[in-house]
């Protein structure tokens, strides 16, 4: 009989969004059911590669500027929440990049925001993607369902245990 040495893994899909911030919060809240490991993952693609030739060059920034933009933007995002949690920056499309991070976690958390007043919901490429690919069940959180007031900030030591 083989033991579970380690602890469950959940992984969040971190966008620069409210949608993304609720998310986190509420997989921060079933870590803490679940004695889970939080693994804040947001994707990320150069811009540069997906310009014409022809664009103005000053306006580009490089690959490392805008990394390390996106990297300080995710860490604050995260760090509100969970400051000593250290998200993964990875570079590719969304729902590749969140797939393949998912593998062997107990479950995908993912935010979806609200449509405007009278019309349906309806699921992104990414989310699409996700519910239909992911190995692991898919939570689908909106940012009304998570209110901030109601939260308090998750801290845990370098070990993932959580201070409180």
């Amino acid at each position: 009989m083989t033991h579970k040495t380690t602890r469950p893994r959940i992984v969040v899909g971190v966008s620069h969004s409210p949608a993304a911030t609720a998310a986190l919060r509420w997989a921060l809240g079933e870590a803490r059911l679940r004695d889970a490991v939080i693994q804040p993952v947001h994707a990320w693609q150069w811009s540069g590669q997906h310009r014409a030739s022809y664009a103005p060059m000053g306006s580009w920034r490089s690959h490392d500027e805008e990394y390390e933009s996106a990297r300080e933007e995710t860490r604050r995002i995260v760090a509100r929440l969970a400051p000593s949690i250290e998200p993964i920056l990875a570079h590719g499309p969304p729902a590749q990049v969140l797939l393949n991070h998912c593998q062997d976690a107990e479950m995908l958390v993912l935010g979806i925001r609200r449509p405007e007043a009278g019309a349906p919901v309806a699921a992104t490429p990414v989310l699409a993607a996700c519910v239909i690919g992911a190995p692991c069940p898919v939570v689908v959180v909106s940012p009304h369902a998570v209110p901030a007031s109601a939260f308090h900030p998750y801290d845990v030591t370098l070990s993932g245990a959580p201070t409180r």
